[in-house]
């Protein structure tokens, strides 16, 4: 991908549910904005933001993922942006860490009109971010619904939600949240927030490039002085590019097919078995 590339996936269901989303949005009294703790500038959708102040709506940025990002640096965005009064929390749904802080703010943040209505909560963020698993998961931490089977689809790859829908997360206080698809921004023209996403899967593979992907990922590990990428596969010596890395994982595990040594690289990256990362960096903020 040249630097004057830009990336454009925004699949007709995204427009549609951004319609929708927008529909709903009178019955919604705060919102959730989902980003991926390792990518915490770069998964930021603006469209959201304009949403939120044209209908005077407030929002809890939560950042997930945290027991696979560097958390050094994301806990140290997290106090930057608590400091200037942006609500803000670290979380990791899959690991259920930090769960139970998500009802505590919000119901600081705001309360239910009615008891017997609730609070009304509406969670947003790019693709693949965890907004599924966070559903399931807030389900799972409350005893009169731990038993009943997940209702928000979870996968490992973007575009799983394609409508919107809403769901009870909590008997006492009672609170409902409604869930939306991942929104993408229609155009990405920035080369380097277009990697990063890509490489946390927020974006298709296909559309940015297994290889490429892989080349950026090295280069920010090296850059970060990450050496647990190549020693997991048992390489010695630090790879100097992606190509590098590929081959000596295909010497070494016997592998002749490019396609799976690609996916095998970026899953496991994906999952955190390279290294924890945040991706983004924090000068972006002075």
């Amino acid at each position: 991908m040249e630097t004057s590339d830009k990336i454009s996936w925004y699949p007709g269901h995204m427009k549609r549910a951004m319609e929708r989303l927008e529909s709903r949005i009178q019955d919604v009294q705060l919102f959730l904005e989902l980003r991926d703790a390792r990518v915490p500038f770069s998964s930021k959708n603006y469209h959201f933001d304009n949403l939120m102040d044209k209908y005077q709506k407030e929002k809890i940025i939560i950042f997930n993922k945290m027991d696979i990002c560097n958390q050094e640096i994301t806990n140290t965005l997290i106090e930057k942006y608590r400091s200037v009064g942006i609500k803000c929390m670290g979380l990791s749904a899959k690991q259920q860490f930090n769960l139970s802080e998500v009802l505590k703010m919000s119901s600081t943040v705001k309360s239910a009109k009615f008891a017997t209505v609730g609070l009304w909560l509406m969670i947003c963020g790019m693709p693949n971010v965890g907004k599924s698993t966070l559903i399931n998961q807030l389900r799972q931490i409350t005893p009169k619904l731990n038993k009943r089977q997940a209702i928000a689809k979870q996968q490992a790859r973007p575009c799983t939600t394609k409508s919107v829908v809403g769901m009870k997360i909590c008997d006492e206080p009672l609170a409902y949240l409604v869930d939306s698809p991942g929104v993408m921004l229609p155009n990405i023209i920035d080369q380097q927030v277009g990697m990063k996403l890509g490489l946390v899967g927020c974006i298709k593979d296909s559309i940015v490039g297994k290889d490429k992907m892989i080349d950026f990922m090295v280069q920010q590990m090296n850059q970060q002085k990450v050496d647990k990428y190549y020693k997991f596969y048992g390489i010695n010596e630090q790879p100097q590019n992606g190509g590098d890395l590929v081959l000596n994982i295909r010497d070494r595990y016997y592998q002749y097919n490019y396609e799976s040594t690609f996916d095998m690289i970026l899953n496991d990256f994906r999952q955190g078995k390279l290294g924890k990362v945040t991706l983004d960096d924090l000068s972006l903020l002075s």
